[in-house]
């Protein structure tokens, strides 16, 4: 028999399992998960890419190799944090399985049991299951158009012991709201003063259709108390598996010797094929081919929802990433709506709050999708809920 699993463990299905599972229903059109448009994968470059560097390379490219992964790729990615404000060198940087891998790695660096953590409300929910085995203390700060309550946070840190603050400032997943500067600016002034991390996650930062970026928190950062995270996931390819974490040397130092009970290290050969597309390919143009992309698919949503929701209904209107949060009547809970929608899934918004677990919002995603489909899911959306707010009525 089988012994019994670590207390750490959770034995049931997680939130992201679920989250998996309705994006992978082909009978629905999923506005469920996260995914990028697999026809605007560039599968040509990335394969000329691989097969170059493979044919190429010297035999040292199957080898193990630094944990921090191949520094010039990394150079790469500190040339273009410069572009974010954020001045760092290659040491300061290491490859991640990820931007998930990233968060998971600061969360058994920095976290003991029962540590105070601040999450946005809602907030991603990626995020939150790798900080659960740690079992936190959450303490929510409520989004707004403009990013977190500052307010809220400044009042939060001066009474509680907090160690980790996790934001997602360009395009909030799930909400799509984006951090002002002045926001970024007061968020690293509190950190520095109450000596705490901020998790700076940034995976959306380029998929930006609407006004001009922003620099990032870390540029505000005196103390070294921000470390960002970045990835290749929603501009290249998810299945890639790449993403970024800058920070201190001495956080990066103590990671290095973490991660070696992980992982090791990522792979030479994806870290090498992606040098070699960046080496060859021009990345800008085909962000620049994403944004016109998706800003169509984005319009297409706002529209639908405008159309179809009941004027009882609210939504978020971004101006990039990936996303939009509908704010339903508080009379009605969308894990029931989930249940009676035809044609389309969702995310429900209540396993995106840490703690209050909120039923009436959802989390819409159009970039994986046709805009075909994104109309014919707003109608039913919008029927479904309509019928809701009738039955209630009755």
């Amino acid at each position: 028999m089988i012994p019994t699993f670590s207390s750490r463990i959770n034995q049931e299905p997680t939130s992201l399992d679920a989250l998996f599972a309705l994006s992978g229903r082909a009978d629905l059109i999923s506005f469920a998960g996260g995914y990028p448009d697999p026809a605007l994968f560039p599968k040509k470059e990335l394969n000329n890419a691989f097969e170059n560097r493979i044919k190429n390379a010297s035999t040292e490219i199957f080898q193990y190799r630094s944990v921090l992964g191949y520094e010039p790729l990394r150079q790469k990615i500190a040339n273009y944090a410069k572009t974010t404000g954020t001045t760092c060198s290659p040491e300061n940087i290491m490859l991640t399985q990820g931007a998930q891998q990233g968060i998971k790695l600061l969360a058994d660096l920095f976290l003991d049991d029962f540590d105070g953590v601040v999450v946005e409300a809602p907030t991603y929910i990626g995020g939150l299951e790798a900080f659960n085995e740690h079992k936190p203390t959450y303490y929510e700060v409520p989004m707004e158009d403009d990013g977190m309550n500052m307010d809220v946070l400044a009042e939060t840190l001066e009474e509680n012991d907090v160690k980790l603050i996790y934001t997602i400032p360009n395009f909030q997943n799930p909400t799509g709201y984006c951090m002002s500067v002045e926001k970024r600016k007061q968020l690293a002034e509190l950190a520095s003063k109450y000596n705490v991390i901020v998790i700076e996650d940034d995976p959306y930062r380029e998929l930006r259709y609407i006004g001009n970026s922003l620099p990032s928190i870390k540029s505000f950062d005196l103390t070294e108390n921000v470390v960002t995270l970045g990835s290749f996931s929603k501009i290249l390819s998810p299945a890639l598996r790449c993403g970024w974490l800058i920070g201190a040397k001495d956080i990066i130092n103590q990671l290095s010797s973490l991660r070696l009970s992980y992982d090791c290290q990522s792979s030479n050969i994806l870290l090498e094929g992606i040098d070699e597309y960046l080496e060859h390919n021009d990345i800008a143009t085909h962000i620049t081919k994403l944004r016109t992309a998706y800003r169509q698919k984005m319009n297409a949503m706002l529209s639908g929802l405008s159309e179809n929701l009941p004027v009882e209904c609210s939504f978020s209107k971004p101006q990039g990433g990936f996303f939009i949060w509908v704010n339903l009547p508080e009379s009605l809970d969308a894990r029931k709506l989930l249940n009676k929608t035809k044609k389309v899934a969702f995310l429900e918004g209540s396993s995106l709050f840490a703690t209050s677990k909120e039923a009436n919002h959802l989390r819409l995603n159009f970039t994986g999708i046709t805009e075909k489909q994104i109309e014919e899911g707003c109608i039913d959306l919008g029927n479904t809920i309509k019928n809701a707010l009738l039955a209630l009525a009755i």
